[in-house]
């Protein structure tokens, strides 16, 4: 028999696979779905990749906590959100769902902020942060950091879609016997790979996730890192790691020789991503943040693909 467990507002009751709480007509179920229903509603909703199953499995993996809330209003699915958890200094729990929660449906969405926050089953005291994908207005929500931007391309495309320059460059790769494969990444290639990342981020001052996130992914379902490469006489000119998610996938790490350069191999790359994805049931790839103030170029050669540049909302702290 259910345990009822009174917090104002709200009636909370146990169940096999998690618990639900009722808010009037909202109900909030937290651990409550499989991974093949949640990724079902992912999809509905193009999820990016830290709103997806196995980004949680990997950060629970990796000694974190993860906790995922499916909210319904009048027995409709209207959002979902996943939020990591890890301890900091010892006692408290911090809370961050990023890119979280996902709109379904209509409705309140800072009543749904406030419902993830006081029923989140992780335990006190506790910290709750959300990196917004669009900005909610509550008195209840402080800004902690401001949002940031991300080269957004929606899938399929086509030669259109790119930037004068960006598609003569890809021409040109095309028409110097370049030599492209798209495979699952082999853990021989994945170790070197993430060596050569490591000392990148060193020399061009940026970070990146963790060479272990990327490896227990791996671990868990290899099959989604999707490795491209291109090649000249036996040579490897260029390389990309996406990792794919459901009908979404990332650009994750990208390495280019001086060679590579000469011939828009990145570009090639790329396209061949796009085309590839594409057959494979990919509706859209996140590019990764853009910054024009400090990182122009790269900028640049993400929105030359057609991209759009999405800004998120900002990262708040609900109280």
């Amino acid at each position: 028999m259910p345990i009822p467990f009174s917090i104002p507002s709200f009636s909370i009751v146990n169940h096999d696979l998690g618990f639900q709480c009722v808010n009037r007509d909202m109900e909030i179920f937290w651990d409550h779905n499989e991974q093949v229903n949640w990724e079902a509603l992912a999809d509905r909703a193009r999820a990016p990749m830290s709103q997806r199953w196995i980004y949680g499995a990997v950060h629970a993996a990796l000694g974190g906590q993860v906790h995922r809330a499916v909210i319904r209003k009048d027995g409709a699915v209207v959002a979902l959100c996943q939020c990591l958890i890890r301890r900091i200094g010892g006692m408290a729990h911090l809370s961050l769902a990023t890119n979280g929660p996902l709109w379904l449906g209509d409705c309140e969405r800072a009543r749904v902020l406030s419902l993830i926050r006081r029923t989140l089953p992780a335990p006190h005291p506790r910290i709750c942060l959300f990196t917004l994908t669009d900005p909610v207005k509550s008195l209840r929500l402080v800004p902690m950091a401001t949002p940031r931007a991300h080269a957004i391309l929606p899938l399929p495309t086509t030669m259109q879609f790119l930037h004068g320059k960006w598609r003569n460059a890809l021409r040109k790769a095309e028409q110097s016997n370049l030599h492209t494969r798209h495979i699952s990444c082999p853990s021989a290639a994945l170790a070197p790979l993430l060596r050569k990342d490591a000392k990148q981020q060193i020399a061009k001052s940026y970070r990146a996730l963790p060479a272990a996130f990327t490896r227990q992914w791996h671990a868990l379902s290899p099959d989604d890192l999707r490795l491209i490469t291109v090649s000249k006489d036996h040579e490897t000119l260029a390389t990309a790691l996406f990792l794919r998610h459901g009908n979404t996938a990332t650009y994750h790490i990208a390495q280019t020789t001086p060679q590579g350069r000469k011939y828009s191999a990145a570009r090639l790359i790329l396209w061949c991503a796009f085309q590839d994805f594409s057959d494979r049931g990919v509706q859209q790839i996140d590019l990764g943040a853009i910054d024009t103030a400090n990182a122009p170029g790269l900028a640049r050669f993400k929105l030359g693909t057609g991209a759009k540049t999405v800004r998120a909302g900002p990262t708040v702290l609900a109280i």
